[in-house]
């Protein structure tokens, strides 16, 4: 056994700390991985939204050419003048009307979530997507949203285990 000045004696560095060190490598490994794929996951999202936008633009240029749509295909367009807060009730309204005819659709759940979520109704977002897994717990996407909420709002307790579902789901694909 060493010593140290003084004369104490000094314990060789155990298993326990040498685990606790490969841990806490991985879990850093695993941060960094997570917030590597949250800043993909924001710049699709963007993307996203952005198409979304040249969309609709070019929706209504479609509109002004034509000045009159069928029906059916218009119906499931919203009007040029709809605002996207009206676009996204009658989407809301839609995605309920579907649930209320299949609630175990787990696309019209985590569609509903991503609405509130958009909207700043974090609560209801989170139920959305908590009902989605408790249907699909494999349901990737549900997943990462609700993960990525949790932590948005502070809930890091309530994230962490997301964070590592998220991480076996991927590894099986």
């Amino acid at each position: 056994m060493a010593t140290i000045a003084g004369g104490a004696p000094t314990l060789a560095i155990p298993a326990k700390f040498q685990e606790l060190e490969e841990k806490l490598r991985q879990t850093v490994e695993l941060v960094v991985r997570l917030r590597h794929d949250r800043l993909q996951l924001e710049r699709k999202h963007q993307e996203a939204e952005q198409r979304i936008a040249e969309l609709e633009g070019a929706v209504k240029r479609l509109m002004a050419e034509r000045q009159v749509m069928p029906p059916a295909l218009g119906s499931l367009l919203p009007s040029p003048n709809t605002s996207p807060d009206d676009h996204q009730g009658q989407t809301v309204h839609r995605l309920l009307e579907l649930l209320s005819k299949e609630p175990a659709n787990v696309t019209a759940l985590f569609e509903l979530g991503n609405i509130y979520e958009r909207q700043g109704m974090y609560e209801k977002a989170i139920l959305e997507y908590r009902k989605a897994l408790n249907i699909d717990a494999d349901f990737v996407d549900a997943t990462e949203h609700l993960a990525f909420l949790l932590e948005k709002l502070n809930r890091d307790n309530e994230a962490s285990p997301l964070w590592e579902r998220i991480l076996s789901l991927k590894k099986r694909r």
